[in-house]
């Protein structure tokens, strides 16, 4: 329930006000600034302070100023003799207030004053909420941002990796019609997908030849081990099962858990076939780009199989239909090829695919 705090130094007309709306508010009653500032400190804000101008000591001015400077979500209301209205409007400007009332104010009109400052309330937190999400996801960003480069110190060899399967993945949500959110939560966690990395000796990492089979065990963790990594930070959506299940396939056959079709998410099968498109079609140390026409044939003789077949579709089209290519920064369609990009417009589409 809301609370409404009503201020004045007539001790009957707090009666009446505390008669006509309790239990519609939470309603609290001072006879003096002070008392209400006392009131304020030990039982917390109020939605919404109504204040006469004329009070001794401290005057309905001053008590709103303070109410304005301690507690700035609450919406403030100034009740005033006509003759002082010019006066009272004139002394809290400062104070902003948010609407004057004159004595007597009939009680239909102070309610509809107090619905329209609850009203405002709401509309002053939400915009707070907003801008506070806008600061905390920034903040996040920024943590992503930070994680990408220690992966790209760790391995130069793949520097670059994850941002370009970061744009990949992202333009096949959109091609798939997620919403906006979902489309942003793919790119976030395609561009820390390899986090884990961090921990795989480089020597792993960089060897040049084939990988023994324990070796290719211990390059296996990166995905258990980024999973550890970011299961403790609130991301606002499970980012760290997206991250575990990145090398999952269709038929059981990927790691770390072996996990079948529905139990893989939707955002980790995409980011699955941006990660191998990027995989096949760049350098890695082990052996030479097999490019990009090359890369579309792993993922189409795969799809539905080991691959999400509306993913694998989806990248088709964007290759053969609508010119994608990575960038060395943001993805863009239809603009120049950037040096060292992975794009070819003389590739037909894949049999079989929308």
């Amino acid at each position: 329930m809301s609370r409404v705090m009503f201020v004045d130094d007539d001790e009957l007309l707090l009666y009446s006000w505390r008669r006509l709306f309790q239990g519609k508010y939470e309603v609290a009653t001072a006879e003096s600034g002070s008392q209400a500032l006392e009131q304020l400190e030990q039982d917390g804000p109020c939605e919404v302070v109504i204040s006469d101008f004329q009070m001794p000591c401290m005057d309905g001015a001053a008590f709103l100023e303070e109410v304005g400077s301690r507690y700035p979500d609450s919406i403030r209301i100034m009740l005033t003799g006509q003759a002082l209205l010019e006066t009272a409007m004139e002394a809290v400007n400062k104070g902003r207030v948010f609407r004057f009332l004159t004595k007597p104010c009939p009680r239909d009109l102070l309610d509809r004053a107090i619905r329209d400052s609850l009203h405002q309330h709401r509309l002053v937190q939400t915009e707070r909420e907003y801008f506070a999400l806008r600061e905390w996801q920034k903040g996040l960003e920024g943590l992503a941002e930070a994680l990408v480069r220690l992966v790209e110190f760790k391995d130069p060899y793949t520097a670059g990796h994850q941002r370009r399967v970061a744009q990949l993945a992202a333009a096949m949500a959109r091609e798939l019609g997620l919403p906006a959110e979902q489309v942003a939560q793919v790119e976030l966690a395609a561009s820390i997908h390899d986090l884990g990395k961090m921990y795989v000796p480089a020597e792993f990492l960089n060897k040049p030849g084939r990988l023994n089979p324990p070796e290719f065990e211990i390059i296996k963790l990166h995905a258990r081990i980024g999973y550890e990594i970011l299961k403790p930070i609130r991301f606002g959506f499970p980012i760290h099962d997206i991250v575990v299940q990145h090398h999952e396939r269709l038929d059981g056959s990927g790691y770390p858990a072996g996990l079948r079709d529905g139990a893989i998410s939707r955002e980790a099968r995409i980011i699955a076939v941006a990660d191998v498109i990027e995989a096949i079609s760049y350098h890695r140390p082990y052996r030479p780009a097999k490019g990009l026409e090359a890369a579309l044939e792993e993922i189409h003789g795969g799809r539905g199989i080991r691959y999400d077949p509306e993913a694998a579709a989806a990248v088709e089209r964007l290759f053969t239909k609508k010119g994608f290519f990575f960038l060395a920064g943001k993805q863009e369609t239809g603009a120049a090829v950037a040096e060292g990009s992975v794009w070819s417009p003389r590739l037909k589409p894949m049999e079989g695919l929308p």
